[in-house]
Formats: structure tokens, sequence, C-alpha cells
């Protein structure tokens, strides 16, 4: 029977050892997620103010289009560009003031009661965004590079 006991005592032993491994792997994880957490927050307290201003610059260019349109006697398709730019102040406001949850459901209730803005809203934004990073490449292509290398005769120079 003492081959048995130790046997039972080394299972045991071993079920023991085995739930502290999963607790601990279980705390850590819980720790691994709570500080991703924290850092997808940071980032995006970081990229707050940035992003504000973005999408301020986009409605305030949506009210000229709406003023625009409405002197041009189109004020069916003007008042749909004002509310999109009306959003996107709101939105602005979210942005500043709020947490990134808060501006997910935000925009989740937005798009459920609006669907055609908010899907004329994103057209618009990706049109925007499009033009915005084509300009982007194009003023990089045309913008000395930053510690480019230049050839004088037989040498090659570094230049910052």
């Amino acid at each position: 029977m003492g081959t048995t006991g130790s046997a039972e005592m080394r299972s045991s032993d071993i079920k023991t050892e085995a739930k502290e491994v999963a607790g601990e792997i279980k705390h850590e994880m819980q720790r691994l997620k709570e500080e991703a957490k924290q850092r997808g927050e940071s980032l995006f307290r970081g990229q707050r103010n940035a992003a504000a201003s973005e999408v301020g610059g986009m409605a305030e260019a949506l009210h000229r289009t709406a003023q625009q349109l409405n002197e041009r006697e189109q004020g069916t398709t003007a008042r749909y560009v004002d509310r999109a730019a009306g959003a996107l102040d709101r939105m602005v406001d979210t942005i500043r003031e709020g947490d990134l949850r808060t501006m997910m459901r935000k925009t989740e209730d937005f798009a459920r009661r609006n669907p055609g803005v908010f899907f004329g809203g994103s057209v618009l934004v990706g049109f925007m965004l499009s033009r915005f990073l084509k300009s982007s490449a194009e003023r990089r292509e045309t913008e000395p590079a930053h510690g480019s290398t230049e050839r004088v005769g037989t040498e090659t120079r570094y230049t910052h």
C-alpha cells in the first residue's frame, strides 16, 4: 500500500500544482487584457484631438457644400448634406468629450436612426479621405527625402 499511497500523493500534488498554474495563467491573461484595454484607451485619448480637428474640417466643408447647393437651388440635396455636417459637428463634441465606447454607441445609434445620411456621409468621408491620402502621397513625392544621399562626381554624400 506504500506505493499506492505514494502514487496517490503524487497525483494529488500534480493536480494541486496544475490548479495553481491554471490560476496563475488566468490571472496573467486578465492582466494582459486589462493592459491592452488601457493602451487602446490611451491611444484613443492621444489621437482624440487630431481626430476631432479632422472631423471638424470635414463638417465645415460639408456646411460650405450645402450652402453652395442652396445657391444653385438644390435645396433637397443641400438639406441632406447639411444634416450630415450637423452630425459631424455633434461627433466632434463626442470625440473631444467622450470615450471610445460612448462614441461607438452614438455612431451606431445615429446609423440606425439615419441610415441614408450615415451611408452618404460614409461615402463622402471615404472620398475625402482618398483625396487626402492622394495629395499626401503627391506631396511626399515632390519633397526631398530627409537624410537622402546625393551623388557629386564619384562621391556619394549623405545630406540632412
